[in-house]
């Protein structure tokens, strides 16, 4: 009866120097469905070795010219995967020992009957099941691993990779080739305010004397842009119940996408309140200021000579400033959303600022990456913003000095940074840039940017990286919940602000 886990048609290598044995073998394999490859000589069976497809052989343990074993070790030499079933009329201790040595998979011994070889046949299709159940999972596997969402990597107490799957080159811009084994790489990617944290951490855990577990850092892309990745590092199960490992398995993922949910929440209940407080303080000192201002004008027109009224003046004309910021901060801002290519919003900004930065003798480098999807914003309103970032950009830098505006994307936001050398004191707190309450937000430039890209769902944020300063534009890339309905009431209801 046919053993049901056989393959019509499949190639079994069968090499004895008895015709009989040959014949015989071959009328079972043929009843069997399979094509013998019968061999009277051993180098006919490696002839076919190099011609024909098998996964089984049979093997003579004596053979002319060659013992089984050394054709055995020569077989497995071309395919680890092939069977070999070993074929013998005696047998000792030593032929066992070299048998397993050179990988036999069964013997058959002589006077065999068909039944014996059945069950040989019967176990190496078994072997071949198992080996492929095997090889899926580890496909399985493999796969998980190379298409995660995250960097999966094995880092080496010299801070080298051993392993990394391909999320390294979609979050840091890396083909895994070119990472692996270079000794301190990972540290290296790690901006430099967090990498002692990392590297403390990790060597703690190397020593035993932490617990491996979740750590935040940010990581610089191959680009220069920054992200921000949660590194979570853990020792391998072989070494958790004691013992110190040579390496830890880790995963990072790029959480960019919700430190910029968050920042921009944060800075928006900020602003929020703020323009709150700004409102009601620009309606109660309105009437009195404008008092003050008249009083103080009379004073100094009876007495030019006074000192005091000259102040009191002054003071009035800069709060007067601060109010007329405040109310063009809080006017109406209506925005037109519409599908624009980002790339061609930059250009123009760099073709409107090139004789500028031409006349100041100052570079401006655009890198884009390819094929950023187009973006739901108003492209004029986001022109303006980009125009007068860099014209703030412009009043930190010297002669000689280069602008870098990078666009790439994240998970789910198109990023935008405006990295220059800044050579002027910056506002101590990154929320006075964008506030116009007094003299730190630089120009009304900063915070009009800030509410425009606030309007269109994003957030500009602000970022030191010694020398330099970063102005980094966050947009979503659909249209999502970032603006509420009642501002979305708001913007379609109210008018166009002066530009």
């Amino acid at each position: 009866m046919r053993d049901e886990g056989l393959s019509s048609g499949e190639y079994i290598l069968v090499v004895d120097d008895d015709s009989a044995v040959l014949e015989l073998m071959g009328e079972v394999l043929r009843a069997e469905g399979c094509i013998p490859l019968p061999a009277s000589d051993p180098h006919d069976a490696l002839a076919f070795s190099e011609s024909k497809p098998f996964s089984l052989a049979f093997v003579d343990i004596q053979l002319p010219g060659m013992t089984g074993l050394e054709l055995t070790t020569r077989l497995k030499a071309r395919d680890p995967q092939r069977d070999v079933v070993i074929m013998t009329g005696y047998g000792t201790i030593d032929h066992a020992v070299q048998a397993i040595k050179v990988g036999v998979a069964d013997f058959l011994r002589k006077p065999f009957s068909v039944e014996d070889v059945f069950m040989c046949l019967r176990r190496h299709r078994e072997r071949q099941a198992f080996r492929e159940r095997i090889r899926r999972a580890e496909q399985r596997y493999a796969d998980l691993v190379q298409h995660a969402p995250m960097m999966i990597f094995s880092l080496r107490k010299d801070f080298a990779l051993g392993f990394v799957n391909q999320a390294c080159r979609s979050v840091l811009g890396y083909e895994p080739e070119e990472v692996v084994d270079r000794q301190g790489w990972l540290l290296e990617q790690v901006v430099e305010e967090d990498r002692s944290r990392l590297e403390d951490h990790v060597r703690a855990v190397f020593r035993g004397l932490s617990d491996a577990g979740f750590l935040d850092c940010r990581l610089r892309h191959r680009d220069g842009h920054v992200i921000h990745c949660l590194v979570k590092t853990f020792v391998p199960a072989a070494f958790s119940r004691g013992g110190r490992s040579r390496h830890l398995e880790g995963i990072a993922v790029d959480i960019t996408d919700r430190v910029l949910l968050e920042k921009a929440l944060v800075q928006k209940e900020k602003l929020k309140t703020l323009g709150a407080v700004a409102a009601e303080v620009a309606h109660e000192i309105r009437n009195p200021l404008v008092a003050i201002g008249g009083f103080a004008r009379r004073l100094h027109q009876r007495h030019p000579e006074s000192s005091e009224a000259a102040i009191i003046l002054d003071e009035c004309r800069r709060l007067e400033g601060i109010l007329d910021r405040i109310r063009n901060y809080l006017s109406p801002v209506e925005i037109t959303l519409g599908q624009h290519c980002l790339a061609d919003i930059l250009v123009r900004c760099k073709e409107i600022m090139g004789l500028e930065l031409e006349r100041r003798g100052m570079r401006c480098r655009l890198e884009v990456e390819p094929d950023l999807p187009p973006l739901p914003v108003d492209a004029n309103v986001l022109l303006q913003v980009f125009i007068n970032l860099v014209r703030n950009a412009l009043q930190a830098m010297h002669k000689g000095d280069e602008l870098v505006v990078r666009a790439y994307a994240s998970a789910q936001h198109v990023l935008i940074r405006f990295q220059n050398p800044c050579r002027k004191p910056m506002a101590a707190r990154a929320e006075a840039l964008f506030l116009p309450f007094d003299e730190g937000g630089q120009t009304i430039g900063l915070p009009l940017c800030y509410r425009l890209i606030r309007t269109m769902g994003g957030v500009l944020s602000f970022s030191r990286e010694e020398p330099h300063v970063v102005f980094t534009i966050s947009l979503p890339k659909t249209r999502g919940d970032s603006i509420s309905p009642e501002e979305r009431e708001t913007q379609s209801a109210e008018g166009e602000p002066s530009r």
